[in-house]
């Protein structure tokens, strides 16, 4: 019975020396004052360094960078690019007036006041041109015509031929013409098929150039 008694001491002393231990450990760790602390090693260890790249390079200049180092891609001045494609690009449109007149005859007549001198060199390199006039047939009766002559060389320009046939008036655009190479004086012509009087306002030929 003695020998029972005295394993039963020896046991529940080691459990309170284990106890005791296990307390002043918890202190230790846990305790506010303690100079080592889970928390602030484990803080210590996940807080990233941050890359001062942006003090000195603006977010754009970042985008390129990652751009060119992950795809290859030259880092290029891309405004300025797109800006001189553009300006090739653009066509230039260019008016130019030829006048206004009236007629009451059957057959072509030459309206003088509408005479323009052109030389297509002037205008670039021209991917178009047409010939626009306002027609006016008061009466309706009939029909009325216009076009272009190439006064110097003496015959009419191709495809700017236009015709009116029905309403009282009505702005109309040809065809594209051709403009003769070198400097040329342009004429109106017109009729009406009726001999009623008929006008042609705000002729003009339009150029579209490169």
């Amino acid at each position: 019975m003695q020998g029972n008694s005295y394993t039963h001491f020896v046991i529940i002393f080691l459990l309170v020396t284990i106890a005791a231990n296990l307390f002043i450990l918890d202190i230790a760790v846990f305790s506010p004052n303690s100079p080592i602390r889970t928390s602030q090693v484990a803080t210590v260890a996940t807080t990233p360094v941050p890359i001062q790249v942006g003090a000195t390079c603006p977010d754009s200049c970042v985008s390129l960078i990652d751009e060119a180092t992950t795809d290859g891609t030259p880092i290029t001045d891309g405004s300025q690019l797109s800006t001189e494609s553009l300006t090739q690009s653009s066509p230039r449109e260019y008016y130019i007036p030829l006048g206004s007149g009236t007629t009451n005859k059957s057959e072509w007549e030459n309206l003088t006041a509408t005479e323009t001198v052109i030389d297509p060199s002037l205008y670039g390199n021209i991917k178009e041109a047409y010939f626009i006039a306002s027609l006016n047939n008061p009466t309706q009766n009939g029909q009325v015509e216009a076009q272009l002559i190439n006064v110097t060389d003496k015959h009419p320009v191709w495809g700017s031929y236009i015709i009116l046939n029905g309403p009282s008036s009505q702005t109309i655009t040809s065809q594209k013409i051709t403009l003769d190479k070198g400097s040329k004086l342009y004429r109106v012509q017109m009729k009406s098929t009726l001999s009623y009087t008929a006008s042609v306002d705000n002729a003009k030929i339009r150029i579209v150039a490169q």
